[in-house]
């Protein structure tokens, strides 16, 4: 029971990390449907600045957010506004080549500028360990945890209670019909794109401490990432949350009663299987 507790605790504390990110996703997708191939790329980016922070200045990646936050937010601005608008409205293989295209140009200025070679971000928190009862938690596991449900809150009061948050849900209920309302579509779309990017810096920073680190990693973040924004219903915030957890649980209990192999598989396994029986996700009420 001990073990099995210990298993569900650390796929809780993971799979909210994994929420934060595909939340990230379906804003991007509910404003302008626009499925980032090169997502996990992009926290690959922001974990290897955290990388060079460290190594050039020593901070911290807690404290590198003070840079990484607002240079990925305009990165993703800019690459949105430069590359992936001006062929938003054409053929959607197009725009899917387009960002496996920036998969590859992401992977290989990782690999040209830091090498191959796995690396990790030390952290002042990285050997922190809180006990409750038999249950031990990583330091790292439980400030990712806090932080992804703090601002998967502030997220949700932004979009329901903000002019910007409320043009951003028009857009995304009907971009035509908002437009005809005086709102500016594109630079909506630019902005959601910015904030989907914006979220990823956070979450390479929490991911980060201790966590090695290679360029051909950000591949195994977009699968999971694509996990769980089908699993949580695409744009639903509650729906993608709870597929965040469930993921992060099934990975947790893979790894402590299956072989390395198996393990690997239970997420996809547990993913068919709701999908048979839940085709549209784990989505109610709106989005």
């Amino acid at each position: 029971m001990d073990e099995l507790l210990q298993a569900l605790v650390e796929g809780i504390l993971i799979g909210s990390t994994y929420g934060l990110i595909a939340l990230g996703m379906g804003l991007v997708y509910g404003v302008s449907g626009i499925v980032n191939f090169a997502h996990g790329d992009f926290i690959l980016l922001g974990m290897y600045m955290c990388l060079g922070l460290y190594s050039a200045l020593t901070l911290d990646p807690y404290v590198s957010l003070i840079i990484t936050l607002p240079a990925m937010t305009v990165v993703g601005a800019l690459v949105y506004r430069f590359v992936i608008r001006p062929i938003a409205s054409h053929h959607l293989l197009m725009v899917v080549q387009l960002t496996l295209g920036l998969t590859l140009v992401i992977q290989s200025g990782l690999l040209m500028v830091f090498g191959g070679q796995g690396q990790r971000t030390p952290s002042f928190v990285e050997a922190k360990l809180f006990v409750v009862g038999d249950i031990v938690m990583r330091g790292p596991h439980v400030i990712a945890c806090t932080i992804s449900f703090a601002l998967a809150g502030v997220l949700f009061v932004i979009l329901r209670s903000t002019d910007v948050g409320r043009s951003i849900r028009a857009v995304h209920q009907n971009a035509r019909a908002a437009a005809l309302m005086g709102i500016d579509v594109g630079r909506v779309q630019t902005i959601a794109f910015a904030i989907g990017i914006g979220i990823l810096a956070i979450a390479a920073a929490l991911l980060a401490p201790g966590a090695s680190i290679q360029p051909s990693d950000g591949l195994r973040y977009t699968v999971i990432t694509l996990l769980v924004i089908v699993l949580g219903g695409m744009t639903n915030f509650v729906g993608i949350m709870l597929g965040g957890l469930i993921i992060g649980c099934s990975e947790a209990l893979g790894t402590v009663y299956l072989s390395e192999t198996l393990g690997g598989l239970l997420p996809y396994a547990i993913f068919v299987s709701i999908m048979l029986f839940r085709p549209r996700g784990l989505t109610w009420g709106t989005s």
